[in-house]
């Protein structure tokens, strides 16, 4: 596992190990952000949110592409450690936030978000009640774009306030690009 582009371009990242932990591949990866860097959205000065964060490397990439900062969820203290491991191989602890959060539980936020990345477990069915719950929480910037990565097997239902703008299939991952409609 690596960044793929960037600044930190070619910097492996530690891997979380275990027999239900699937990380999105280097190729899905950096075919979700050549779709961003087409995107109405400039990666550079980005805000992120990357939900389900496991070893960050979504967030890590967006980061290296230009973002500005980039705030990881995720409720697993070993998940957490290793991101923090890879925050610190890339020394960009100044530009990260990582907060134990158990989404579709969201917090309080005072911040909005330029991209959202939502990789949950394929096991849990809890995109549809994350995208709700960042709308209600105001987690949301006016043009911001969600990226969910799903089971190709399953059909992914969203609320009726996004649209889907863009899908990709690699194998057993479907990606869908989001944006806000209202």
């Amino acid at each position: 596992m690596r960044i793929i582009g960037g600044e930190y371009g070619g910097r492996k990242l530690t891997p979380l190990l275990g027999r239900d932990i699937r990380p999105t591949t280097d190729r899905m990866r950096e075919t979700i952000f050549n779709i961003l860097r087409h995107s109405s959205i400039d990666l550079e000065g980005a805000t992120i949110l990357d939900v389900f964060a496991g070893t960050g490397a979504m967030g890590l990439e967006a980061l290296s592409h230009g973002a500005a900062h980039a705030t990881f969820f995720d409720n697993d203290p070993k998940s957490r450690q290793i991101l923090k491991k890879n925050i610190s191989l890339l020394g960009v602890r100044n530009k990260v936030s990582v907060k134990n959060v158990s989404a579709p539980t969201l917090p309080a936020t005072d911040k909005q978000y330029d991209i959202v990345f939502l990789d949950p477990p394929y096991h849990l069915d809890v995109i549809n009640s994350t995208l709700s719950a960042l709308r209600e929480k105001r987690y949301l910037a006016n043009n911001c774009i969600i990226i969910a990565e799903h089971s190709s097997v399953n059909t992914l239902a969203y609320p009726d306030y996004f649209i889907a703008t863009k899908e990709k299939t690699y194998g057993d991952a479907r990606v869908i690009f989001l944006e806000k409609i209202f």
